[in-house]
């Protein structure tokens, strides 16, 4: 990094066969973005890892990498995902890179519960560049658009930067996790 002093930050929204990424420098400064896939039914976490992480890390070298502790699943399935986030951390650990992961907040603490295209609105606002790249409003019986895994990502680096409180940030009260 050539400004030892700013964090970048790669965040990243996991998914079975692809995921949405965020490159942060400080606070205000969005380098990249963007939803890697995988074809590859057998082994696509390995192949996720191999060609669509590794060279993110290498590219961009973060101090950082953000991971989202997704919503509480079925023990089966919460072992199936376990996997590819050890194989993460331990090509992070290869390219030294701290990997911390963020747990959403319980009911209690959360109040009202904001909607994630309220939270890709308002990440949308902060980035004025990821406006073009809105989905628009899901509707009850639509599956989710892929590229709301960018505005997943972008709120989790969002969070762990505490950008929040800043001057430029919109006023929202849970607009990060």
């Amino acid at each position: 990094m050539k400004y030892p002093g700013l964090t970048r930050v790669l965040a990243l929204d996991l998914h079975p066969r692809r995921f949405g990424y965020v490159v942060l420098e400080g606070p205000a400064r969005l380098l990249d973005w963007g939803v890697r896939t995988s074809r590859h039914k057998d082994k696509a976490a390995d192949a996720l890892i191999s060609a669509h992480l590794r060279p993110l890390l290498e590219l961009w070298q973060p101090t950082i990498l953000l991971l989202g502790d997704g919503p509480s699943q079925t023990h089966k399935s919460r072992e199936g995902r376990g996997r590819p986030l050890k194989r993460i951390a331990i090509e992070a650990k290869v390219h030294r890179i701290a990997v911390r992961i963020l747990k959403k907040r319980s009911m209690a603490d959360e109040g009202k519960k904001i909607t994630k295209y309220e939270n890709a609105r308002w990440v949308a606002e902060y980035f004025s560049v990821l406006r073009w790249k809105m989905p628009p409003k899901r509707r009850a019986w639509e599956s989710e658009d892929y590229r709301m895994s960018i505005f997943t990502a972008a709120t989790l680096a969002i969070a762990q930067l505490n950008i929040t409180n800043s001057s430029r940030a919109p006023s929202s009260p849970r607009a990060c996790r």
